[in-house]
């Protein structure tokens, strides 16, 4: 058998992930632009008249995501802030309510997981999106330049929109998924891109969707992997501060077929009260960093570098 193996021979999967598979035959396209209010449009000549990229007119060194650390506390500036620009909603996602459920109770290595309810399995799942799209919006942009998405775009969107240590504890995430996969080169054959990197979200479907949202024009299977990887990271860090902050306030539990549950109140109330989740997970296109939901400043010097 070792004799018929070809190392030039592609399975269905690398033919997919290919590292130099564009985007220009794809036909569906998710929108990551922003509102035409606010955004100024670019016209990328590489492979037809096909992508498109916006820009903030307000925003810092044209970056996608504005740091706006000012939260209204007037009832009058209450109304204005409600009324800012909004992250469009994703139709489509790499991932399921399935996979979903199934990081959150098993967590991390050498830590134990606690079952989400179907509420707060749907709910986090819906928030994991407006994360996903705030750094894929980043890594367009930083794309711009080479015309191709890379691992080292995909990190620096992280580093961009993320806390000091959200962003550390994804980009290690993602570093030693991409160190799995290299060294698991002689299973090409025999095992799927997310098991040589030893993920549970498919990494074919994320690169499917960053090609489908036109990311770039050019994607490559390293920036595929390393975003899987921070996502499945910060799944797994919110469901260890979910699970420690119902350790501290003894409440939050559902009862399911005679077991016990994290519920979406206390996923919620957990969200609302870390200063470093709660930005990320609001609807707004401008970034809200460094207060949680009650305008308090929770963010160590770590977290301001």
């Amino acid at each position: 058998m070792a004799a018929l193996y070809n190392p030039s021979l592609k399975t269905l999967e690398d033919l997919t992930l290919d590292s130099g598979y564009g985007a220009g035959d794809s036909c569906r396209s998710l929108s990551l632009s922003s509102s035409r209010s606010n955004s100024q449009a670019l016209q990328s000549t590489h492979r037809g008249n096909w992508w498109y990229l916006s820009g903030s007119m307000n925003s810092r060194n044209n970056s996608w995501d504005t740091v706006n650390t000012v939260l209204a506390e007037e009832p009058e500036l209450t109304d204005i802030f409600f009324k800012c620009a909004r992250l469009p909603e994703l139709e489509e996602f790499p991932w399921t309510d399935e996979d979903i459920g199934k990081l959150l109770k098993r967590g991390r290595p050498g830590e134990c997981g606690k079952p989400f309810s179907q509420e707060g399995v749907r709910r986090l799942s819906f928030l994991l999106r407006r994360v996903l799209l705030r750094v894929s919006r980043e890594a367009q942009r930083l794309s711009v330049v080479h015309s191709k998405c890379t691992k080292f775009e995909i990190q620096s969107a992280i580093r961009l929109v993320l806390s000091w240590s959200l962003s550390e504890s994804c980009i290690s995430a993602s570093v030693k998924a991409l160190s799995l996969y290299n060294m698991s080169a002689g299973d090409r054959l025999r095992k799927s891109k997310s098991s040589r990197c030893c993920l549970t979200l498919s990494v074919g479907r994320f690169f499917r969707w960053m090609v489908d949202t036109r990311v770039s024009v050019r994607i490559h299977e390293y920036a595929a992997i390393s975003l899987a990887a921070c996502m499945e990271s910060l799944l797994e860090e919110i469901g260890i501060r979910v699970a420690a902050g119902h350790g501290s306030e003894g409440v939050g539990l559902a009862m399911h077929d005679g077991r016990q549950e994290l519920s979406m109140e206390m996923l919620e109330m957990c969200i609302n009260n870390d200063a470093e989740l709660w930005g990320i997970l609001q609807p707004y296109e401008h970034l809200i960093c460094g207060k949680n939901a009650n305008g308090k400043e929770r963010l160590t010097v770590k977290n301001l570098c």
